[in-house]
């Protein structure tokens, strides 16, 4: 009899504990996939200036400090270069953390040529180079007069900062101080972003360009190994094996794909 109780007992209880799994199994999901936010950065501006060749390196660093007060610093390098012609090679690659000594990881290439007005964008991991329009004026629209801008909801305040040599190349300096009025955004105080660029007249870019908004954090990006001349001709190639998929508009809208290279 006391063997049967505890029998009893024991289906009993596996009988509640079942029923039980199955009521808290679905609780482990209990909600569609979530959403997320994604940022976009936007780097060293390479116009397709000719007469003016150059190969360089650029190194961006993001630094964050989050609410709790922990700071996120995450870096990344790229190889940027422009032919005589005015063509234009970049690297895009992902960012790594600021302990991470490993390679940053190649995203896509692209080269863009002011001439045909198409851009080719090579992904390595799909082995495919989509061509896209490309229009981009050779020079910067001129920048918008210090004082208020934008019916009054921002102000802008420039400070000169003089002449540098960066890798033997010159630079002007400035510092550019803008603030958005309260309310403007949502911000319930006025809102200052801080900028310092130091441009090359010669090669029409920031040789360094720093960035310290509250809303997205420091950002910093310096061109370094800068080398004056045609650059190396391979890099305005298509790589070897890669699909060439056109994706212009001016072909109606259709994909027309080319042979392999």
């Amino acid at each position: 009899m006391r063997r049967l109780t505890l029998h009893l007992l024991f289906v009993g209880l596996v009988a509640l504990s079942i029923p039980h799994l199955f009521a808290q199994a679905p609780d482990q999901a209990m909600h569609a996939p979530g959403g997320g936010t994604q940022t976009t950065i936007v780097n060293i501006f390479v116009p397709p200036l000719p007469s003016s060749p150059f190969t360089a390196m650029v190194s961006a660093e993001w630094r964050r400090r989050l609410e709790d007060g922990a700071t996120v610093t995450v870096k990344n390098h790229r190889t940027i270069a422009r032919d005589n012609s005015g063509r234009v090679f970049q690297e895009r690659r992902f960012f790594t953390p600021d302990e991470d000594s490993r390679e940053t990881v190649l995203q896509r290439t692209e080269i863009a040529d002011p001439s045909s007005h198409q851009i080719y964008n090579c992904i390595p991991d799909e082995r495919v180079c989509n061509i896209r329009d490309y229009f981009v004026p050779a020079s910067p629209p001129p920048l918008a007069p210090a004082g208020s801008v934008d019916g009054g909801t921002r102000f802008i305040e420039r400070l000169d900062l003089g002449r540098d040599s960066i890798e033997g190349v010159e630079a002007v300096g400035t510092r550019e101080t803008v603030t958005i009025n309260r309310g403007v955004i949502g911000n319930d105080r006025p809102i200052s972003l801080v900028r310092e660029f130091w441009y090359s007249p010669q090669l029409g870019i920031n040789l360094i360009e720093k960035r310290d908004d509250p809303r997205d954090g420091a950002m910093s990006f310096i061109v370094s190994r800068i080398s004056l001349g045609e650059p190396n001709a391979s890099l305005f190639e298509t790589p070897a094996g890669y699909r060439v998929v056109d994706l212009r508009k001016s072909r109606d809208g259709a994909a027309q794909n080319s042979n392999n290279n």
